[in-house]
């Protein structure tokens, strides 16, 4: 029987401080896709997203006729008739021994990726946490909108996340979370606790990490 490879999954919303998780993964030998969104003026290190990952999601939306701005129910998600060959494809074409994915619209899929990442991987899912507020507002000058525009887009992220986390029945033992504010300050106890589970030693890259988060490009 085949070994399943390590998938390291990011569940979060947009402008939560995913990016600088994701880019930390990455230091540590997580492979995060072969080809990756490029940086922007608002995420100046990177996204550290799949390119064909977010296509998928963007596709299995449309599918649905929603957008990560005008998030679908779960009930919709249920009812699609999106081509589960595609997502099966697109996993035996990325998935490598120790690899990760990102993409804030998972929060909005997840439950159709589910069981076609559990077949292939043992999964760790990484929670990111930032007061909402503070996504709010960032995503609110990010995109030029007020922020009642932005308040009404991420609250289905959040309840989904609170959902995942915490009613959802998965495993304790593969859950990691993270809080961007302590993290910032401190991302040691997150970097342990991917060296554990990738296979490292605890202080593996650590200061190349420390050097990596720049409180500076924190955006608002």
């Amino acid at each position: 029987m085949e070994k399943k490879s390590k998938l390291f999954l990011v569940l979060c919303l947009h402008r939560s401080g995913s990016s600088a998780t994701a880019g930390v993964m990455h230091l540590l030998g997580i492979h995060m896709g072969d080809k990756l969104l490029q940086a922007t003026k608002h995420n100046l290190k990177g996204h550290y997203e799949n390119v064909d990952f977010v296509q998928l999601n963007q596709e299995i939306l449309r599918s649905v006729r929603s957008t990560w701005n005008k998030p679908p129910s779960q009930e919709q998600i249920e009812k699609t008739k999106f081509s589960v060959a595609k997502i099966q494809a697109f996993i035996d074409k990325n998935k490598k021994p120790i690899w990760g994915l990102k993409d804030p619209r998972t929060l909005l899929t997840f439950e159709l990726w589910k069981p076609y990442l559990e077949e292939a991987a043992d999964i760790t899912y990484v929670f990111v946490h930032r007061p909402f507020d503070a996504s709010v507002q960032s995503l609110a000058n990010r995109d030029r909108n007020t922020i009642g525009a932005a308040n009404q887009i991420l609250i289905p992220y959040l309840k989904n996340l609170y959902h995942y986390r915490h009613n959802f029945s998965l495993p304790p033992e593969n859950i990691i979370d993270v809080c961007y504010v302590d993290f910032l300050n401190n991302p040691e106890p997150f970097v342990k606790k991917i060296n554990e589970k990738v296979g490292n030693p605890p202080e593996y890259r650590l200061t190349e990490v420390e050097t990596f988060l720049d409180k500076r490009l924190k955006t608002f």
